[in-house]
Order: C-alpha cells, then structure tokens, then sequence
C-alpha cells in the first residue's frame, strides 16, 4: 500500500473513529461504575430522572452484576481492548490495519450478544431507560457496524490473516516467547485491576477505616426490646434498618439470608422497621413511594405480637422476597394464608396501616442511631448506611472474629450438613 492508498486511508480513518468510541466506552462504564457505587451508599445519581429514566433503577436490578462484579468493570475492560487493537492497528499499519479490523469484527459478534440481551434486561425486565446504559449499548453497536462494515469494503483476506496471525503468534521461539510473555502481562494486569478496585471499595466504604480501628462504637441495649434471629451469644451481632419495598434493603437481606445459613451460629440479627413513607414515618421523605411499606410494617407487628419471634422471620423473607409486588392482595394473602390471622385482626391491621401508631421504639431508636439512608446496618456497634457486597461483608466480619480469636472457618457450614 503507498500513503495515499483509499483502502489504507478508508482504514486508518475508521481505526481512528473506533479508536475515539473506544475512550468515549470507557470514559461511559467508569462513569457508570461510579454512579453504581454512589448509589450503593445512597446517594442520589445524577442520571436517575424518573421511573421511566432511572439509571439508579438499573443498578438496583440483578442484571447489573455478572460473576458478582458490576458489568461496568467488564464494559470498561473490553473497551479497553478496543482501543489496544486500534491503537497498535494505527501504529504499525501494513498488516496490522487489516488484523484490527478482523479482531475488532470478531468481537462485534460478542458486543452485539451482550447488547441484546442486556437491552432486553433493561426494557423488558428492569423496564426502565438508563442514559449511561444506552450509551454503552449505542457505542457497541456503532463499533460492530463501523468494523464489519470494513471488513466488506476491504475485502479482508481471512485465510491469510489467520495464517498471519498464527505467525506473528507462534511462527518462532521467539514468537512463542513474546506471545507468553503479553499472556502473562495481562492476566497480571487482570488480576491486579480486580484487587486494586476491590482495595478502593473497601477504602470507599470506610471497611479499611474500621480495620485500622479508626471508627466509633455504639452500644445496642436496646435490641432486647426489637425481634432477633440466631444464637443470644453469636459473635456478631447485627441490626438492620429496613423497609420491605427498597430495592437495597431486599438485596442486603438476600445477602445476610446467604451468610446465615452458609455460616449458622455466627450472626444474631435484629430487624428495626423503618417504612420509607410519611403516613407511618415523619421521618421518611414523602407517601409518594413505597406505598405498602407502611402496610407491610404493621403486618410484622401484628404478626410478631400475635404469632411470635419465629413467625415474625418467615413473614420477613416473605415480604423481602416479594418487596418489589406488594400491593394489598398479596399482603392480604399473606396475612391470611401464610399467617393465618383472623380476619378481624387483618381488618384492623389495615386500619391502622397508615398510622404512625406502634412504631414509636422504632422511629425513636433509628434517630437516636442516626439512620440516614437504607439499609443501615450496625455490625458489632459499627454504623454503616448502603449495602455492601457480599464479599467485602465477609471481610469485615472475618476482621470482627480475628479480634475475639475466631475465624469464619469456625462457623463454616460443613458439606451435606
């Protein structure tokens, strides 16, 4: 090819055009990453609008983790392959321009996949339109075509390619060498990459802080008076502040469900209510959202009161576990059938479901532990507001047991038991 070849030109300007989606890519899933993590804490994201428009929505939903890592981490990695194919396409040129574009069209079978079924999670599931998630989805599409439509126009020679490729990879020891060698520097890269943004989580959500012994204690005298599940004398003792219709709180009561039955003996758990919605809490925002909060809280009431400690925790994984349906049939049915409450006694309950009546210790002991955003969590008098994810939840209490001699291994649940 000379310099003023069109192929070469029609090439180079659309490794350059790939090149410039692969930073706006990666400058998007960072962003997103961010956002996530904001949200996580309780904080308010700047791309969360309304119901219909909610990016917050979408971090809330199953579908924005995969292998339990936030799909911005995997986003942000691919895009970052993006821009190393163009870049060394660019670099180099001869070959190596007709090679980008045969790797870059490969991976646009994998980035159309990941759009379409992540697209369907998001209208169909999740139903909702996240800005940053859209521009993720608008990029992949805009790379695939930009590459395969490339791959048409200059006519790749695949065969030879593939045997290039081959070559450049393997066609001698030294080859060989280089190729392990670039192997090898990634997989480092990858490894380090995963434990350095788990190291700025932990510092992010203040788990190094407590490690270093740098955070205040609160005393919980008051948890007698609330329901508690697992042993009086568990090495962790846990409250939790939540409402039944927070996207949050029903992860976070999945994750500690998981930790409990993994790890039986080693955590009592306290339930403090605290129903996002003014008719029953002053202290919530408004009665706009989470219209069946206050319902559902009362119901726990009445169900503790009536049926006791035990029947009080079925009815919470029952109302966690459909947090996101409540509506009044499903309470009832649950009151009725799952209960079994009179119907007199669910009439009254309903009653009195908007009042602020019978909440009174619940309001007064979340303002005195200062509750800002849920769930808030108190983990051995530790306060920590937002959900934590599951592994970095295992390194603070493993960091707990350390202090009094103990291990998670002690409590690990033996297979088959």
């Amino acid at each position: 090819m000379t310099n003023h070849n069109p192929k070469r030109l029609f090439a180079r300007r659309n490794l350059w055009i790939i090149l410039t989606l692969g930073f706006l890519g990666l400058g998007l899933s960072l962003e997103s990453y961010r956002e996530l993590r904001k949200s996580q804490e309780g904080e308010t994201t700047w791309c969360s609008f309304n119901e219909l428009s909610s990016c917050e929505k979408a971090f809330q939903s199953e579908y924005s983790y995969l292998w339990g890592r936030p799909i911005s981490i995997y986003g942000a990695a691919t895009y970052f392959l993006v821009i190393a194919i163009a870049g060394l396409g660019l670099l180099n040129g001869g070959p190596f321009l007709l090679s980008s574009f045969f790797h870059l069209g490969i991976l646009g079978f994998v980035w159309v996949g990941a759009t379409g079924y992540f697209g369907w999670a998001l209208f169909t599931q999740v139903k909702t339109l996240c800005v940053l998630c859209i521009g993720d989805y608008t990029i992949n599409l805009l790379t695939t075509i930009i590459a395969w439509r490339a791959c048409l126009k200059l006519d790749l020679p695949y065969r030879y390619l593939i045997r290039w490729d081959a070559r450049t990879l393997f066609g001698s020891q030294g080859n060989i060498l280089r190729t392990a060698l670039m192997v090898s520097l990634f997989t480092v890269f990858g490894f380090v990459l995963v434990h350095q943004e788990r190291e700025w989580y932990l510092y992010k959500r203040g788990i190094k802080e407590i490690m270093r012994g740098e955070v205040e204690r609160i005393q919980t005298p008051w948890v007698q008076a609330f329901p508690t599940l697992g042993p009086k004398d568990a090495p962790i003792q846990v409250v939790m502040f939540g409402d039944h219709e927070c996207p949050y709180c029903i992860m976070a009561k999945k994750v500690w469900n998981d930790i409990m039955d993994d790890y039986p003996g080693m955590v009592r758990m306290t339930a403090v209510l605290a129903p996002s919605n003014t008719d029953c809490n002053p202290m919530a925002i408004d009665n706009l959202h989470h219209k069946f909060s206050c319902p559902a809280a009362h119901l726990s009431l009445v169900v503790y009161r009536e049926k006791g400690n035990e029947a009080f925790w079925e009815l919470q994984d029952l109302l966690y576990s459909n947090g996101l349906i409540l509506n009044e049939d499903l309470l009832t049915y649950l009151a009725k059938e799952e209960c079994e409450l009179s119907d007199e006694t669910i009439l009254e309950t309903w009653k009195n479901s908007r009042s602020p009546e019978g909440l009174e210790r619940h309001r007064q002991v979340a303002a005195v532990v200062g509750v800002s955003n849920l769930p808030f969590m108190v983990i051995d008098g530790i306060k920590v507001s937002g959900i934590l994810e599951e592994w970095a939840l295992l390194r603070l209490i493993d960091f707990e047991l350390e202090q009094k001699g103990l291990s998670l291994s002690d409590f690990k649940k033996k297979p088959g038991a």
